[in-house]
């Protein structure tokens, strides 16, 4: 009697088991492939209930703030579909990418699903010293320091900036030239006057003729300190 109540007991769980939700994802990585430097890429992965009873999505987190998404539905009934749309902004990368998307879900079996996001992050225009941020320090309120910026041309075609944006009045750039053939580099004069006393993360963006990177994102970073 004692295995019969043991056998009904196993066969009641996997029951239980087979009529519960499944959640299954059409692909556990996403290759975004060669990213420009400032674009954004966006990719789906599709999430389905292979399941017996309703599939509750609980939620979708990412790894990274560069990353962001747009939730699929709620609850799936079995054998529904919906899609998760991911979307990298690659705006101050450079090199190779991994980040992670987590998919939580009522399914007991597998409460949790990571898919990888990775590419390949490159500039037309790279900075010679291979970094995206330029640290100018500590500058008094209402000081102007001009800091030059070498740009190579590493996309073997020739690129002009047509003029430039920026995240605040505090930082400018001027141009000296236009124009960089292949190889070759350019220079941008960053200008910093600090409005405030504080840490200041600003963006400029240099506008270029490019179809695949019309802009280079630069980011500056500066303390504004009391004037002597």
């Amino acid at each position: 009697m004692k295995t019969v109540r043991i056998v009904c007991t196993l066969l009641s769980s996997v029951s239980v088991l087979l009529a519960q939700p499944r959640i299954s994802v059409d692909r556990t990585t996403v290759d975004l492939g060669v990213i420009y430097n400032g674009t954004v890429k966006i990719a789906r992965v599709v999430v389905k209930n292979t399941g017996k009873d309703t599939l509750k999505i609980l939620g979708v987190y990412t790894s990274c703030g560069c990353t962001t998404v747009k939730q699929p539905k709620a609850a799936l009934k079995p054998g529904e579909s919906d899609a998760v749309e991911v979307e990298f902004n690659s705006t101050g990368f450079r090199g190779k990418i991994s980040k992670h998307v987590s998919i939580q879900s009522n399914d007991m079996l597998s409460s949790q699903v990571f898919v990888s996001i990775v590419g390949d992050v490159i500039d037309e225009l790279e900075p010679v010293n291979r970094s995206s941020v330029v640290w100018l320090g500590a500058i008094p309120m209402g000081k102007t320091v001009e800091h030059p910026i070498a740009l190579k041309n590493v996309s073997g075609k020739p690129i002009t900036l047509r003029g430039y944006k920026s995240s605040s009045e505090q930082v400018i750039a001027r141009l000296e030239e236009r124009s960089v053939l292949p190889a070759d580099t350019i220079r941008v004069i960053v200008r910093v006057t600090p409005k405030k006393m504080d840490y200041s993360s600003e963006q400029l963006l240099l506008e270029t003729d490019s179809n695949k990177q019309s802009q280079v994102p630069i980011r500056i970073t500066f303390v504004g300190v009391r004037p002597n």
